[in-house]
């Protein structure tokens, strides 16, 4: 646990020294107008797109599993009886 702290302290004390290349992000301070904000606009909503998509997709599964194993349950616990 220690080593997670000091890990967690080490990036932070990173963030701070190098704000300014932090706080330097297009879509967030810059020229709106700009091609590389409009860019990067469309990155972040193609990822969110993408991960949306495969978190559905994985929930999907994982409902589909759920319903198969109550099936074969039920069909267990009749075949018992």
């Amino acid at each position: 646990m220690k080593r997670l702290y000091s890990i967690l302290l080490a990036a932070c004390a990173a963030a701070l020294l190098a704000w300014g290349e932090v706080y330097a992000c297009p879509s967030c301070f810059g020229a709106p107008d700009s091609p590389q904000t409009e860019g990067i606009k469309w990155a972040i909503l193609s990822l969110l797109g993408i991960t949306g998509t495969v978190l559905v997709g994985v929930g999907a599964f994982v409902l589909y599993l759920r319903k198969k194993t109550l099936e074969f349950n039920r069909r267990f616990d009749d075949m018992l009886n």
